[in-house]
């Protein structure tokens, strides 16, 4: 984060000139629209142009990314590690979090039984290991880049960019939402919307990246097991099994 006396989200930000308007938001639309975009759509039209087969690598483009912003933002003292890594956050947000993921895993099994009965569960079942795998290795290699580029990042450089906190909430949760139409389906966008509402709430509300990326990891682990993770395969899953 910035260091500021001052939470992003509660913060007012300081006034922007035009020409710095402009310079962030050409950044912004470049990084959360035109990055997604090229990985979304760059393939197949350079598959029907030229029939040459290009593959994507999301999760590696991700980390790059991440690297990318942190460590340049960490030469210019514009990192503070213990909010990145805090974990002293009150119990009660702790017991709010878990009672909402488990509404959350009634809720989406629930709905899958009534919308895919066959796939309910399929993933442990069919491959317990691999399964196992995935639960550890889906925080590590996607949950945190995503929670350095769509939270940290995002409210540290961009917030000053829609004037009030609720607008830079939705504008989060929209750019976590659309870095999803890689997966080529309306169920991956609309989860990580509503995802990306709760998540960069959790991350203001408790000041602390991996307090919100562990909320992230139980959630996107949890779409794994029920069996919606069948609609995000083409990242972490793909990547993961071919590694």
């Amino acid at each position: 984060m910035m260091m500021q006396t001052q939470h992003p989200s509660t913060a007012v930000p300081a006034p922007l000139s035009r020409t710095r308007k402009a310079w962030l938001f050409a950044a912004w639309a470049a990084l959360y629209f035109g990055v997604p975009s090229v990985l979304a759509f760059a393939p197949a039209w350079i598959a029907r142009t030229w029939g040459i087969q290009v593959r994507t690598w999301v999760i590696l483009t991700l980390l790059l990314l991440a690297v990318a912003v942190l460590v340049p933002c960490a030469a210019r003292g514009m990192v503070g590690w213990r909010t990145l890594f805090r974990l002293g956050v009150p119990a009660a947000q702790w017991r709010g979090m878990l009672m909402r993921w488990a509404v959350f895993f009634a809720v989406l099994t629930a709905l899958l039984a009534l919308h895919q009965p066959q796939m309910l569960f399929g993933f442990p079942r069919r491959s317990p290991r691999f399964w196992l795998f995935v639960m550890a290795a889906y925080p590590v290699l996607s949950v945190a880049a995503q929670g350095v580029l769509y939270r940290w990042f995002h409210e540290a450089v961009f917030a000053p960019l829609f004037g009030s906190p609720r607008r830079s909430l939705l504008a989060g949760a929209l750019v976590f939402s659309y870095g999803h139409i890689v997966f080529h389906n309306l169920w991956a966008v609309f989860f990580t919307f509503i995802g990306g509402l709760l998540f960069l709430q959790t991350y203001r509300k408790s000041q602390s990246l991996l307090f919100s990326g562990i909320e992230h990891a139980l959630y996107g682990d949890a779409l794994f097991t029920i069996g919606w993770g069948a609609y995000f395969y083409g990242g972490t899953v793909t990547l993961l099994s071919q590694g």
